[in-house]
C-alpha cells in the first residue's frame, strides 16, 4: 500500500469544501488548520511532514518542511512574496490565477459604469438629500457602447473584461500583453474569457504604451506587479490620456504612481478613476484620493464574493489530480518573471 501524500490546508474552506478536496484520491491525506488570517505565519500548524500546503503564505523557515515540494497560493498574485525563500528553492509555487475573472471582470465593469454615469456624484447628492436644479448639465453621463477600452495585462481577468465588454457593449478592445507568451498551462473557467486571445482588435507592445494609452477611453491595469510593471503608469503616461478617458486599477497598487494620479485627478488630465488596490494597504486616512469627487475608492474587494472558495477548491482538485498523474500543474509560478 502506498504511503500517504500529507497536504495542509490554511484557510477557512468547509467541511464540504474539505470532503471534495478528500475526494480527489484515498492517497490524499489532507489536514486542516484554519488561521484567523491567510497571511499569518503558518509555522505553528506545521507538523514537518507535509508533501503539498495550500495557504496564503509560504512558512519563511523551510527547514520546518523538509519534505514540502508544493505550495498552491489562495491569490492570484505572489508579490507578497518578493523577498521570501521559496523564491530561490526547489518547491512549486501555483496561484490561484483564472478564479478572479468572472468576479473582477464584473467589478471593472460595474466602475466603468459608475464612472461614465457619473455614480459617484449622484451618490454624493443623495447623502445631502439634493436634488440639483441643473442636474442635465451637472450629471450628463456618457455610454459605454461603441468606447474603445484599453486593456494592459492580458490573463484571466483582462481577457474576460475583453469578452463583456464586447458582448455586452459592442466596445472596441485594444490589449497589451505582459512579456512574451508562456507555455505554461493556466487555469480557465469554461465559457469564461478569450482562452485564445482572439477578441483584441489590435494588440500593442510595450513601446506602443503612449498609443495605447491615448487612443482609448477606458484604460484597465489587469497586469501583475514585476520589476518591469512597477509605476508602468506614470506622469507621461496619464498626460498620454485624454481629458475624457478613465483609469481603471483592479490589480496593483503600485503599477500607478499615485502622486501623478492625484494632479492628474485634479487637474482633469484624465476624466477619473476606479481603484481597489493601492501603494500602501489600508489606503492612509490622508491620501489626498480619498477626497477626490472623479474618483471611486474600492478598499480591495473586487474579488470578494461567496464563490471565491468554490472556484479555489475547483482549481486545487484539478491541481491535486495533476500532481498524483505527474502532469503539469496549473499556473505554475515563474520565479524569475515574477507571477
Amino acid at each position: 500500500m502506498e504511503d500517504k501524500i500529507p497536504v495542509l490546508v490554511t484557510l477557512h474552506f468547509t467541511d464540504e469544501q474539505l470532503e471534495r478536496l478528500r475526494a480527489v484520491s484515498p492517497r490524499l491525506a489532507i489536514r486542516h488548520a484554519a488561521l484567523r488570517d491567510e497571511h499569518d505565519d503558518i509555522t505553528p500548524v506545521l507538523k514537518g511532514d507535509e508533501e503539498i500546503i495550500y495557504a496564503g503564505t509560504p512558512p519563511r523557515d523551510l527547514a520546518k518542511t523538509p519534505r514540502l515540494k508544493w505550495v498552491q497560493l489562495h491569490s492570484a498574485g505572489i508579490n507578497h512574496l518578493r523577498d521570501h525563500p521559496i523564491l530561490k528553492s526547489e518547491i512549486k509555487v501555483t496561484s490561484a490565477s483564472g478564479i478572479h475573472a468572472v468576479p473582477i471582470g464584473e467589478f471593472t465593469l460595474a466602475l466603468m459604469l459608475a464612472l461614465a454615469r457619473r455614480l459617484p456624484r449622484i451618490v454624493r447628492l443623495q447623502e445631502r438629500a439634493e436634488w440639483p436644479k441643473h442636474k442635465w448639465d451637472l450629471l450628463l453621463g456618457g455610454e459605454l457602447r461603441g468606447k474603445t477600452i484599453g486593456i494592459l495585462g492580458y490573463g484571466s481577468i483582462g481577457r474576460e473584461v475583453a469578452r463583456m465588454s464586447r458582448d455586452g457593449f459592442r466596445m472596441r478592445v485594444f490589449a497589451m500583453q505582459h512579456g512574451a507568451a508562456s507555455g505554461r498551462e493556466r487555469y480557465n473557467e469554461p465559457e469564461v474569457g478569450d482562452p485564445e486571445g482572439k477578441i483584441p482588435q489590435r494588440w500593442f507592445g510595450r513601446e506602443e504604451l503612449p498609443e495605447l494609452l491615448a487612443s482609448s477611453d477606458f484604460v484597465v491595469l489587469a497586469l501583475p506587479l514585476t520589476r518591469d510593471t512597477r509605476f508602468m503608469v506614470g506622469e507621461k503616461e496619464l498626460r498620454a490620456m485624454r481629458p475624457e478617458s478613465f483609469l481603471i486599477n483592479i490589480a496593483r497598487g503600485e503599477l500607478v504612481d499615485e502622486r501623478a494620479l492625484v494632479r492628474a485627478l485634479k487637474e482633469n488630465w484624465i476624466a477619473g478613476a476606479g481603484l481597489d488596490a493601492y501603494g500602501e494597504e489600508p489606503l492612509p486616512r490622508d491620501s489626498a484620493l480619498w477626497r477626490l469627487e472623479n474618483a471611486i475608492i474600492a478598499p480591495h474587494i473586487s474579488g470578494a464574493t461567496p464563490l471565491y472558495d468554490e472556484r479555489a477548491v475547483n482549481l486545487f482538485s484539478e491541481n491535486l489530480r495533476r500532481y498524483l498523474n505527474g502532469t503539469p500543474l496549473l499556473n505554475l509560478v515563474d520565479k524569475e518573471q515574477g507571477y
